[in-house]
């Protein structure tokens, strides 16, 4: 019997709706008395509360927020009964939650007491799987009210309506686009009328902002003016209606809204009519533009929402009087007509020209990176299924010749740089192709226990994603030197004991700074910190703040990239002063916990190893990218010789695998880059704690598995010779090694350890790179100009006494206790002395010697002890002399050949100058001749076959 009851009263209403009634006038409903709400009795009850939110989530009703701090109370409308969950994290009311995929947003809200509230300045984001709330983007400044209209509809969030400045004044008509994705906020036109403690509903592509208020408490307006028209927003023009509002018949303020198919339903609220809560209940139909009465509440209330769930609808908690009291912890519920089922709502059309389909092939230059992005579940880096282990999105590119397996990487909203969301549905995976022409990807998502450091690709649960296919097409770079997206340069490798850009089989040689190791211990990166300071004896001591790099902060020019609004300048000046200064490599830290700063993590919190800052490492990212279009090289250094055990105990287990995964999907892509195994590895004298010869075979061997790109693997070594000996000498040979980063305590011993270990990784068929990267004594290293302004040790020994052993590269090590040292270091104009003789040595070499086909010579050309020799038989030969002055030759080959000799000045650079011997025959022993200057002065000779 209820069933035809509630039948003939929709036909009665379809019959008055359809009749032709001007807009604005109450239609009775003839058989109200026989439909009706019911009070509910459950088990258990909500916090009582108003000012609150409730929304409908997989078939339950989520209660959240209202004055205080509360906590979220779920009715589960099958057991008829109340279960309470974690409390909000701060004081929020006065909003319109909204359900996004599956999280549940909280904005336009505002906190504090009444009357001088504060709207919220962040998005604040509801798990209901895990039960936990995440601040998600910043509400932009200007844009900041609460008691505002909130609805979801073509996957944007919008914003309309709501007040500035508490209860006391600031009603807006303000109407905004927020994309939960990226965060970006679009401002719309205002709404005809400003109002605030209202609710909105979408139908129909249409935004309807009805009832509200003009709050004003600073003049006496506590609960009125009430407003009485209704303003409707048609989103496929992005514009408000101008025909005539249409007028509520009862005006109030904090009422419920439902959109129930093509009715608009308003119930409840407070006004300044009365001093009870309303309880009426009013239908809008959009169709006729006319009203109707629905059933009344059994207990009038405002501050809440109506929520449907099944055939119901309902509506939770509140308040019974205009104010604050009494708070209600009750529950009721109506049956909604069965024939009149609420309706899809449409989404709004793309503008033509900008809507991209299946066919569109996106076209990116060779070496640069393409960002694939998948939209999958909504978590967090929090959430209870952790997005980094247990989630792992591979993506098969095939090019004309080759194919590459990339794994991707969790990023939260997909702009965490700009936003610093934690939380997000999006997935990406970087990809640098290194062929002209089409390529193909292939891409899927899974989840399982751990598979994220796996690349087999039957493990886990498939999980249904949109672009799981594609192609793009690839042309030739148009980045120029020294940008390593240039056409000739790319990808770099290694190659008879140098670096080599793969596609064009240039060689390359690197100089620049090994410090401030902690680089990354920068203030311009999200959640970054010290956490403890401390002097350690033998150490750089990690005091004051970290660093801000202020001295750079001119460097930066205009078109180059920030993060977070203005952050990042002054770090991406210094990369811009150091290019400036001919520097091709920066040698950092993505590890130091335990270690000399205790600045420097990848992680969310340093005391869990298993979740992930992303925005920090979004941050971390966007300076490499620029690192790399300004020519310098990422000298990645993995871990410290005091964590080295840290993770796994030293083995490449879960923590350490799962830590080398997100940095090669994270950065992998950028085209020149170096893994370092970790600073000073393997135990000494005075660490006798390090990691073994297994455990570093398994970290370089998983590098190697895991880069899709084979970007080359070296390690750091102990300063002294005798432990060099002991721990690289089982790694001779070893496939998945390719250089050692040398520490050298003594700088006059350089040459020879360069020479050592080059010659005996070439006996063991593998030519190791070898660079001079942290010259000794560990107390000095490289000072600052204004204490030694010529450098001489460090450039006659270290750098030209490396080049001329075989030697790839340098970087220089700042010392520990000295100003401006290895961790306080903030201005690398203090040693721009040091960039250009190291500029001026690696531009001879690459100028005028075929060095990749010479060997060291000490010894056989000249007769000079002090003389370092680089040849290639018969063709050219270097000469460096530490204190110039001249010498006799006697090694030259071949009486019959004549040889040139010309000079170059190490310190000063510039052209090959003459000296008083223009030229020598081979065979004998013959005078070198003057340098051009008798300075005392060190010089290099060039002598060449004419």
């Amino acid at each position: 019997m209820v069933n035809i009851r509630l039948q003939v009263f929709a036909l009665l209403v379809l019959a008055f709706s359809f009749a032709g009634a001007n807009a604005g006038e109450v239609i009775s409903s003839a058989s109200e008395d026989t439909w009706s709400w019911e009070m509910l009795e459950t088990e258990g009850a909500p916090t009582a509360r108003h000012e609150a939110s409730a929304v409908a989530y997989k078939g339950k009703l989520y209660l959240i927020g209202g004055r205080r701090i509360n906590p979220v109370d779920v009715y589960d409308p099958e057991k008829n009964s109340w279960v309470e969950k974690s409390k909000t994290p701060i004081e929020l009311h006065h909003f319109q939650a909204v359900v996004v995929d599956d999280a549940i947003y909280l904005m336009g809200a505002m906190t504090g007491g009444w009357p001088n509230e504060t709207p919220l300045d962040k998005v604040i984001i509801y798990y209901p799987e895990t039960d936990t709330f995440a601040y998600s983007h910043d509400i932009p400044e200007g844009r900041r009210r609460g008691g505002a209209g909130v609805v979801y509809h073509n996957d944007k969030i919008y914003i309309v309506g709501g007040i500035v400045n508490g209860h006391m004044n600031g009603y807006v008509g303000w109407m905004d686009e927020y994309d939960p994705k990226t965060g970006e906020w679009r401002v719309l036109p205002d709404a005809p009328h400003k109002r605030d403690h209202f609710s909105a509903a979408v139908i129909d592509n249409k935004l309807y902002a009805f009832a509200g208020r003009q709050s004003e408490h600073a003049i006496g307006n506590d609960f009125g003016p009430t407003e009485k028209d209704g303003d409707v927003f048609d989103f496929s023009t992005e514009s408000w209606e101008t025909t005539e509002s249409p007028e509520l018949p009862t005006t109030r303020a904090g009422g419920m809204v439902y959109a129930f198919g093509n009715k608009l339903l308003i119930g409840g609220g407070e006004s300044e009519h009365q001093e009870p809560a309303h309880s009426e209940v009013e239908a809008y139909d959009t169709l006729t533009k006319t009203w109707s009465n629905w059933p009344s509440l059994n207990q009038g209330r405002h501050g809440s929402s109506f929520v449907s769930i099944g055939d119901y609808l309902y509506t939770a908690s509140g308040c019974g009087k205009r104010g604050g009291e009494p708070e209600l912890a009750s529950i009721e519920r109506l049956k909604l007509p069965s024939n009149l089922t609420p309706t899809a709502q449409k989404k709004t059309e793309k503008p033509k020209g900008t809507e991209i389909t299946s066919d569109d092939v996106k076209t990116i230059e060779k070496w640069h990176t393409l960002t694939l992005s998948i939209q999958g579940p909504q978590v967090s880096e929090t959430h209870t299924v952790n997005p980094f282990t247990d989630y792992r999105l591979l993506v098969e590119f095939e090019g004309p010749e080759n194919t590459y397996l990339v794994r991707g990487f969790y990023a939260a909203d997909g702009d965490a740089a700009n936003t610093s969301a934690d939380a997000g549905n999006i997935w990406q995976a970087r990809f640098t192709p290194d062929q002209v022409g089409e390529w193909r990807y292939k891409a899927n998502l899974v989840r399982g226990d751990n598979v994220a450091v796996s690349l087999d690709p039957d493990l886990g649960q498939m999980i249904d994603i949109e672009n799981e296919a594609g192609r793009f097409n690839v042309v030739e770079s148009k980045a120029t030197y020294p940008d390593f997206r240039a056409g000739d340069r790319g990808r770099l490798g290694t190659d008879r004991g140098y670096y080599q850009f793969e596609a064009s089989k240039k060689y390359w040689l690197k100089g620049g700074p090994n410090s401030p190791e902690n680089l990354l211990a920068f203030n311009g990166f999200d959640n970054t910190y010290r956490i403890k300071t401390e002097e350690r004896e033998g150490e750089a001591a990690a005091v004051g703040d970290i660093h801000s790099f202020k001295p750079h902060l001119y460097d930066w020019q205009e078109g180059d990239p920030v993060w977070g609004g203005d952050k990042g300048k002054a770090l991406i000046g210094a990369m811009n002063y150091l290019a400036e200064q001919g520097m091709n490599t920066v040698y950092f830290l993505t590890l130091n916990i335990l270690g000399d700063g205790n600045d420097v993590w990848p992680y969310r919190t340093p005391d869990d190893f298993t979740r992930f800052d992303v925005s920090k490492l979004e941050q971390w990212n966007i300076v490499f990218d620029h690192m790399q279009s300004k020519g310098i090289l990422l000298h990645i250094v993995v871990q410290e010789t005091e964590n080295e055990l840290m993770l796994d105990g030293g083995d490449t287990s879960a923590l350490r695998s799962l830590y080398f995964s997100e940095l090669i999907a994270r950065f992998g892509h950028h085209p020149t880059l170096v893994w370092n195994l970790g600073e000073e590895n393997g135990p000494v004298h005075w660490k006798p704690e390090g990691q073994n010869d297994v455990q570093r075979m398994a970290m370089a061997t998983y590098l190697k598995d895991h880069d899709p790109y084979g970007h080359p693997v070296v390690l750091h070594t102990h300063s002294e010779a005798a432990d060099k000996d002991d721990i690289l000498t089982p790694l001779l040979g070893f496939e998945a090694m390719d250089g050692l980063s040398f520490q050298v305590s003594g700088r006059r011993t350089v040459n020879a350890e360069t020479q050592k270990w080059r010659k005996l990784s070439r006996e063991h068929s593998h030519d190791w790179v070898i660079t001079m990267d942290e010259i000794g004594m560990w107390h000095t290293g490289a000072m600052p100009d204004f204490m030694n302004p010529n450098h001489d040790s460090l450039r006659r020994h270290a750098l030209w006494g490396h080049l001329m052993g075989g030697g790839a590269g340098v970087e220089w090590y700042f010392g520990a206790h000295f100003p401006s040292n290895d961790l306080t270091s903030e201005d690398w104009r203090l040693r721009e002395n040091l960039w250009k003789q190291t500029r001026h040595a690696l531009s001879f070499f690459e100028t005028y010697l075929p060095y990749t086909e010479m060997a060291p010579c000490n010894g056989q050309i000249i007769d000079r002890e002090d003389a370092y020799c680089f040849g290639k038989d018969r063709v050219s030969y270097a000469l460096y002399l530490p204190e110039g002055g001249t010498g006799t030759l006697t090694g030259l080959p071949d009486a019959d050949s004549t040889y040139s000799i010309i000079w170059y000045d190490p310190i000063n650079g510039g052209d090959l100058q003459t000296g008083s011997v223009k030229s020598v025959n081979g065979g004998g022993r013959v005078s070198l001749g003057m340098p051009p200057k008798q300075t005392g002065a060190d010089w290099v000779a060039l002598i060449r076959t004419q």
